[in-house]
């Protein structure tokens, strides 16, 4: 008896929560539409991203975010950067550009700077120059000229390859970075929720803001997130496109220049295809202005 009256009491629940959403459907202004929230927060983002006399460099952001996670001192950057002949002294400490946090000891905004720039590597194609080094002489003189030869243009220009421990360095890195990413964006997102009626572009200004607040919280993310130092990885495809692997912990890291970055785990998808750690993450914005609202009552009242 107690069963049936718990099933009715559901049913009666569902229809009364099915009523409810169907008012609040009807309550939405008619220039409102329902967009996905990633693309908002990935834009957000990559707005922030550091750049180094108006150009990415990783190789300089990477010394920033020694200096923001502490793993290296001013003085050992500033040895870095004179093996890069970059002169320290040179550099300004008040600049609009990246250039200047190598060199202020602004630890805050090397902080937001070191997380946007991780945030937002990982969904980028891997610079194959980074993770190449020249081939192996195997062969003697003579036979590389028989082999130029025999061998038809595009098998001469292989001059370079992999560099196994590099990878092995970076692959883990890229997992923990879309992890991290799919936790504080999913975050932003629930947040961004809260509002609704805003335009785009207030939504992507508030995910911006978030993201600086959430910056220490993102990086700690990331060191949290490493998988596990024993796992291991196969890579299926490499390349300056496409970027495919798995490890041994059911992790499948799959990026493209044509459909950016899926992460999956255990075959649910934690980040991308608009997916947030499994939930598809939607926003109701004020997309048209309040005019279309009325064009749109006045078409349906003829």
């Amino acid at each position: 008896m107690n069963v049936k009256v718990v099933i009715v009491s559901l049913v009666i629940g569902s229809a009364l929560l099915g009523c409810d959403q169907a008012s609040k459907g009807q309550d939405v202004p008619a220039n409102w539409l329902s967009v996905p929230t990633l693309p908002i927060i990935q834009d957000a983002i990559i707005s922030l991203a550091p750049t180094f006399n108006g150009h990415r460099d990783g190789l300089l952001s990477q010394q920033l975010c020694a200096l923001a996670t502490g793993q290296a001192s001013q003085d050992q950057v500033n040895e870095q950067l004179r093996r890069l002949s970059i002169d320290p002294t040179r550099l300004p400490v008040s600049s609009n550009d990246a250039v200047s946090l190598l060199v202020n000891g602004n630890t805050a905004a090397q902080v937001i700077a070191c997380a946007t720039y991780q945030s937002t590597e990982v969904l980028r194609p891997l610079d194959m120059r980074e993770f190449t080094k020249p081939a192996a002489n195997e062969h003697s003189a003579g036979d590389d000229k028989q082999r130029e030869k025999s061998e038809p243009e595009t098998e001469k220009t292989k001059t370079s390859e992999i560099d196994a421990g590099r990878l092995a360095q970076a692959l883990p890195l890229r997992v923990a970075q879309a992890r991290a990413n799919a936790d504080v964006f999913a975050l932003i997102a629930e947040q961004l929720q809260r509002k609704p009626g805003l335009s785009v572009q207030e939504y992507r200004d508030k995910a911006r803001d978030l993201f600086i607040r959430l910056a220490p919280t993102y990086l700690e993310r990331v060191r949290q997130q490493m998988p596990l130092s024993n796992a291991s990885y196969q890579v299926i495809q490499l390349d300056n496109r496409h970027l495919v692997f798995g490890n041994n912990l059911g992790t499948h890291f799959d990026y493209s220049v044509d459909n950016g970055l899926v992460l999956s785990q255990n075959g649910l998808v934690w980040y991308g295809r608009g997916q947030l750690m499994g939930t598809v993450y939607r926003l109701q914005t004020a997309y048209f202005s309040a005019e279309v609202a009325k064009l749109l009552t006045d078409s349906k009242s003829e």
